[in-house]
C-alpha cells in the first residue's frame, strides 16, 4: 500500500437522506479531513476460529459498559471441508449492535475497544460506486455518491462530466454487433466477476453460458437477493413524485459491456451487491467476497478450470478514517490478499473525487511486491484524448490509467426515466422528435467515471488470459496472471 506522506482530505460524505436512513448511516471524523461513512449498528471482526469466542467476549464486556448488546453474524459461505493450498487470512464476521438509539454507535464503541486494547475490530464502512453521476438532483444537494468533490460546487470543471454531451450518462446508438458473435474457437473462457448493481436485460447478455447474474456457491445464491448469510441490502423508499433514473441505474450492465468489448471470450458473472443507489456496506460486500473465496478454493481443489475466477472488478470504494494507520489493512484487504494468492486478479476503480485522499480498496494496491500473489491493481480514468480525467483521484497508490470518460457501453433496455424530449411531433402517423435524454431502450449509453476505467483494464487482462489457454494448478494460474500483468502494465514478477 503506497500512501502519500500527507494525503488529501477525505471528501465530506453527503449521503442521500433516504439512503442514509435505510442503512442507519453515521459520519465520523477522528481527525481533520478524515471523515468516513459507516453503519452505526455494525462492526467487523477478524479472528482465527480458535480466538473468535474470546474476542467476542471482550467486545461484549466493553459494549455492556455503554449499554449496548452484541450479536455475531457470519458473513458468506465458509470453506470448511476444503484444504487450502495457501495459509488463509482470518475470516471476517459482523457484530450487530442493539440497544437504545442514543447509545448504539459503532464508532463510539470502536474508540472504547481500542482504548481497552481489543484487536481485530473495524468499522463497517459504507462503500459507493464510482461513476461520474449524471446530474445533481435538486433535492439532494451535491451527494457523496455522485463523485462530485466537496469543494467543487456546481459549475466547477469536474461537474461537466455529469452533463450529457460532455461525458454524462446519456443514450447513444451503436451499430456494431455483439462481439461474442464473431468468436472462433476459444482456448479458454476466463471468468470475470463484477460485484455491482447486477447484470440486467440486454441482447448481448441473453446467453447464460457467457453472462449471468445468478451465481451459486454450495447451492446458495450470491448477491443481495441471495441465500448467503450477510449480503442483504436495504431498499430505500422512493419518492412517488420523482420518476428520474436513480444515480447508478445500469451501472453493472455498463461495466459488463466494457468487458465484453475487450474480451468477448469471457464468462461474465454480474453479481448484484447494491441497488441503483450505488451504496453497499463493507460487511455485505465481504459476505459475497468470502463466498467467492470458497468457490475458488473448491475449484482449485477439484481441478475444475471452468469454476475458477480469473478477474474480479470492483468499481466502488470508501475513504478510511485513518489511511496512514495500519488499521487501513483491515478486513477487506485481508480478502484482497487471499484472492490474489489464489490466482484472482483484482482490479479496483480509483474514485472520482479529484483528491489525493486514498480510496479503498484501490489504495491497497502495492504493485509487484510478492511473487506468490497477483497484486491488486488500481485504475484511474483518462479522457478520450489520453489526458487524465479532471475528476480522477491521484496519488502514489494509482497503478495505471485507462479510458474512463465519455466511454460507450451497454445499458439495460428497460432503463428509462421521466425526462422528456425537447420536442415531439406526429406527422402523417410518423413520430418525430429530439433525443430523449434518459430513454435507454436502444441498449447503449455514454458515461464517465473510474468505474469504467477499471473494467477496461479488467477486460484487457481477461483477453490475455483467454489467449493463454486453460490451467487448473495454482502455480500455472499465478504464472499466467503475471504474464497478463506484464503484457498490460509491463510489470515483472518479482
Amino acid at each position: 500500500m503506497k500512501i502519500a506522506s500527507e494525503p488529501g482530505s477525505n471528501p465530506v460524505p453527503q449521503l442521500d437522506p433516504d439512503v442514509a436512513a435505510a442503512w442507519g448511516a453515521g459520519i465520523w471524523g477522528p481527525g481533520v479531513g478524515r471523515t468516513t461513512a459507516y453503519v452505526m449498528n455494525s462492526l467487523l471482526v477478524s479472528a482465527e476460529p480458535a480466538n473468535l469466542s474470546r474476542l467476542l467476549e471482550r467486545i461484549s464486556l466493553v459494549a455492556k459498559e455503554l449499554g449496548v448488546g452484541i450479536e455475531p453474524m457470519e458473513l458468506g459461505i465458509s470453506a470448511e471441508k476444503v484444504e487450502s493450498p495457501i495459509r488463509l487470512n482470518p475470516v471476517t464476521s459482523a457484530v450487530k449492535l442493539f440497544g437504545d438509539d442514543d447509545v448504539v454507535d459503532a464508532a463510539r464503541l470502536l474508540i472504547r475497544l481500542r482504548e481497552a486494547g481489543v484487536p481485530g475490530v473495524a468499522l463497517d464502512h459504507l462503500m459507493v460506486a464510482t461513476p461520474y453521476y449524471a446530474g445533481v438532483p435538486y433535492y439532494a444537494g451535491v451527494p457523496y455518491y455522485a463523485g462530485v468533490p466537496y469543494y467543487a460546487g456546481v459549475g466547477a470543471p469536474v461537474t461537466s462530466y455529469g452533463t450529457p454531451g460532455t461525458g454524462g450518462r446519456s443514450p447513444v446508438t451503436v451499430v456494431l454487433p455483439d462481439p461474442a458473435r464473431r468468436l472462433g474457437p476459444v482456448k479458454r473462457q476466463p471468468v470475470v466477476v463484477i460485484l455491482d448493481t447486477g447484470l440486467e436485460d440486454h441482447p448481448w447478455f441473453a446467453d447464460p453460458t457467457t453472462a449471468t447474474a445468478e451465481v451459486f456457491v454450495n447451492g446458495h445464491l450470491l448477491g443481495r437477493h441471495g441465500t448467503v448469510p450477510g449480503p442483504a441490502t436495504p431498499e430505500p423508499p422512493r419518492n412517488p413524485l420523482d420518476g428520474g433514473l436513480l444515480p447508478y441505474a445500469g451501472h453493472g450492465t455498463f461495466i459488463a459491456g466494457l468487458v465484453r468489448q475487450l474480451c468477448p471470450e469471457a464468462r461474465i458473472l454480474g453479481i448484484p451487491v447494491m441497488t441503483d443507489d450505488g451504496v453497499v456496506s463493507e460487511s455485505c460486500l465481504i459476505a459475497t467476497l468470502q463466498s467467492l473465496r470458497t468457490r475458488q478454493l473448491q475449484a482449485l481443489d477439484s481441478g475444475d478450470d471452468a469454476e475458477l475466477i480469473h478477474v474480479l472488478n470492483l468499481s466502488l470504494g470508501y475513504y478510511h478514517e485513518a489511511p496512514e494507520d495500519a488499521l487501513s489493512d483491515g478486513p477487506l484487504n485481508l480478502l484482497m490478499e487471499d484472492l490474489g494468492r489464489l490466482g484472482v486478479q483484482v482490479v479496483a476503480a480509483a474514485g472520482n473525487n479529484a483528491t489525493t485522499a486514498p480510496m479503498f480498496p484501490a489504495a491497497f494496491a502495492d504493485g509487484p511486491s510478492d511473487p506468490s500473489r497477483l497484486p491488486l491493481v488500481s485504475v484511474g480514468a483518462q479522457n478520450p484524448d489520453g489526458t487524465i480525467a479532471y475528476f480522477s483521484n491521484a496519488g502514489p497508490w494509482i497503478s495505471c490509467h485507462r479510458s474512463g470518460a465519455a466511454v460507450v457501453s451497454t445499458m439495460p433496455t428497460r432503463c428509462g426515466g421521466d425526462r422528456q424530449m425537447m420536442a415531439a411531433l406526429d406527422v402523417h402517423g410518423h413520430e418525430r422528435g429530439t433525443i430523449d435524454p434518459d430513454d435507454f431502450r436502444c441498449g447503449f449509453g455514454v458515461w464517465s467515471g473510474t468505474s469504467f476505467a477499471a473494467p477496461v483494464l479488467a477486460g484487457g487482462l481477461a483477453a490475455h488470459l483467454a489467449a493463454a489457454g486453460g490451467a487448473a494448478q495454482l502455480d500455472d494460474i499465478l504464472g499466467m496472471g503475471w504474464e497478463a500483468l506484464g503484457a498490460e502494465l509491463r510489470w515483472n514478477r518479482p
